[in-house]
């Protein structure tokens, strides 16, 4: 369920516009092409568009804009796009591609196919979607295949060299329910110059882009005859190839990263715009004879400024610019886990991407767009989704913690207290399910299935196991969960103190349950859970960031090398914990130059999503945006 809007938004920007589609049935993974015609008589053009699930706009055969930021059930964004400089006195004709995906994903929720569009030239609509526009299967495309690459990313998508289009028809207007527009929240990407891949191995058709990238793939081929051509992408190489097929994921769906392409003999040339990927290395699959005369990804960027600093040499340096590029390969239309496995936003990942993102750019709108977009993937229970938009996730509930975590930060470094009417009834969902659950010892049992107890990925963290609904469940009681909450509650209740109302009152006492339910006097650590008594650094961690800690604890969490070590993605809750007492900054900078060079030794250029990379499982990100956070350490130890 998706909260609702404020009433002073407006309901459509359309003034003449209906949700169209070229018939009145509509297939999963299916392609449509559109084209209407207007004159305009001065310069000032604006196109405003929606469309499901994703378009590529053309006026007079310039491409002008692609990419839909996806919505929710009812809530659409539309992008406004000033076309001036591609109109021409007389007829201009504009052509829409619109791909209908058909599927629930980690990124899109499925609400039908459509397209909804008007053209204004100054105030007036000169052109408007409605049954006198044409429309017909778009053959440029290789639709009905519903072939998935993940079941976060959701389906690839191929291209076929068509010389002639299906004749147009005109369209059927579609019984759409009425939903609330809004303008796209963030600016649209840029491109960056087509980066070509240099050939390794030519028995094998293998090209690396040097680093790791994301865009939009460009090929131009000559094949010897009509041919079906596949190209596959990744962030590294095994066995010699890229490592295009990989078994298992989520409810052991398999994964293929690839996309097809159908040629003719001769030239061909192919610039896909409706699948963003990601990776170094691209291979080239075919039975048939071909030569590949250019092949590559076009870098897509969101556009915001990087602060300019001089405080870090050598090592430092190279860290923090492959931090800042990680963080700039995970920001698209909103923060993204990986741009090459999923494309998600989560709360955890995105706090951790948010809080680097104060150092290293110019401006927090992003942060505060995100936010925003996040609180719009409230459930019926009050939690959030997994990621947005999306529906029916296995949610996470310490990642809805975490989301109040990172809206205090945002208020704490912006001062835009204006942000906590849109979204404080997300907020006060999300505290009231957790409150509601302490139970009368003053903790919180862990949540029950289909709910996914997740922390990191880590042994007795990642509680993976309860993806799979025929493994039984046994009730426990985590020690990260009820210390997340307690650190949750502690940036509510100053959030409460911003709006003038009261908080969260429970804390203290939930403290002293955690002491003397998880704290082993011997060992003077606290375990896991009161099932699997482990200790780990991440654990121990939170029990000092919540007041329960010692000198001997924090002295732990640094040498014992017992304690099971935080991730990357949970590595500044543990620094935090360290800066609690003076004299561990240069524990913490050694730390961060220790793990980050390693990975960097090792041909990282961007940061992984486990220290542990690719080398342990074939399906690890190198390109994670929760492991930038050595910016933020950077900044707050070394920068005086």
């Amino acid at each position: 369920m998706c909260t609702e809007w404020k009433e002073n938004q407006i309901a459509s920007p359309f003034q003449r516009a209906k949700w169209i589609w070229h018939k009145e049935i509509y297939n999963t993974d299916e392609y449509a092409v559109f084209e209407d015609s207007f004159e305009c008589e001065n310069e000032n053009v604006t196109l405003r568009i929606c469309a499901e699930t994703n378009y590529v706009a053309y006026l007079n055969g310039n491409m002008i804009a692609y990419g839909q930021f996806a919505g929710y059930r009812n809530i659409k964004y539309y992008d406004e796009i000033d076309v001036s400089a591609f109109c021409k006195k007389g007829k201009n004709v504009l052509e829409v591609s619109v791909w209908y995906e058909g599927f629930n994903s980690a990124t899109h929720i499925d609400d039908g196919a459509g397209l909804i569009f008007e053209v204004l030239n100054g105030t007036n609509v000169v052109c408007y979607s409605d049954t006198n526009t044409l429309g017909a299967i778009d053959t440029r495309y290789i639709g009905g295949r519903s072939k998935a690459i993940t079941v976060q990313l959701g389906y690839t998508s191929g291209m076929v060299n068509a010389n002639t289009q299906n004749k147009k028809s005109r369209c059927v207007e579609l019984g759409r329910k009425e939903v609330r527009f809004e303008k796209r929240p963030v600016k649209k990407l840029l491109d960056d110059a087509l980066v070509v891949g240099r050939l390794i191995d030519e028995k094998r058709s293998l090209y690396d882009l040097g680093r790791e990238e994301a865009g939009y793939l460009f090929l131009e081929v000559e094949c010897a005859e009509d041919c079906k051509l596949t190209v596959g992408y990744g962030e590294h190489i095994y066995d010699g190839e890229v490592k295009r097929k990989i078994g298992g994921g989520y409810k052991n769906a398999g994964r293929d990263f690839s996309l097809d392409f159908i040629c003719k003999r001769g030239n061909n040339k192919f610039e896909n715009r409706f699948l963003r990927l990601a990776g170094r290395y691209l291979q080239v699959y075919c039975d048939n004879p071909f030569k590949i005369k250019t092949i590559g990804l076009i870098p897509v960027y969101y556009p915001v400024a990087e602060r300019k600093f001089d405080f870090l040499r050598g090592t430092d340096k190279r860290i923090y610019d492959t931090c800042v590029r990680t963080l700039r390969l995970c920001m698209h239309e909103h923060y993204e886990d990986c741009p090459w496995r999923e494309q998600a936003l989560y709360s955890l990942d995105s706090r951790n991407q948010m809080l680097c993102g104060y150092y290293a750019f110019e401006e927090s709108d992003f942060q505060r767009a995100n936010l925003v977009f996040m609180s719009h993937g409230t459930r019926e229970d009050g939690l959030l989704e997994l990621t947005y938009p999306a529906i029916n996730t296995p949610a996470i509930p310490f990642f809805s913690l975490m989301y109040i975590v990172a809206l205090n930060e945002y208020v704490s470094h912006t001062q835009d207290t204006r942000i906590l009417d849109e979204v404080w009834k997300t907020v006060q969902a999300i505290v009231t399910v957790f409150v509601k659950r302490l139970g009368e010892n003053h903790l919180i049992e862990n949540f029950p299935a289909p709910y996914w107890n997740f922390y990191e990925w880590s042994q007795g963290s990642d509680n993976s196991n309860e993806l799979d609904a025929e493994i039984p469940r046994v009730k426990k009681t985590d020690l990260l969960l009820n210390c997340a909450f307690v650190y949750s509650m502690t940036a509510y209740n100053n959030l409460c103190k911003i709006k003038g109302e009261k908080g969260v009152i429970e804390l203290e006492r939930v403290r002293n349950a955690i002491r003397e339910h998880f704290y082993d006097q011997e060992r003077n650590l606290y375990f896991l859970s009161d099932v699997d008594k482990t200790y780990s650094q991440l654990g121990n961690a939170f029990a000092v960031l919540i007041g329960l800690g010692n000198e001997g604890i924090i002295e732990s969490i640094k040498q014992d090398e017992t304690l099971i070590p935080a991730t990357l993605s949970m590595l500044g809750f543990v620094y935090d914990a360290l800066l609690t007492e003076k004299g561990n900054e240069d524990f913490i900078i050694n730390d961060i130059r220790c793990k980050y060079t390693y990975m960097l030794e090792k041909g990282a250029t961007s940061f992984w999503e486990t220290i542990e990379g690719a080398f342990v499982d074939v399906a690890q990100s190198l390109c994670h945006g929760w492991s930038a956070i050595p910016i933020y350490y950077y900044h707050t130890i070394l920068r005086k």
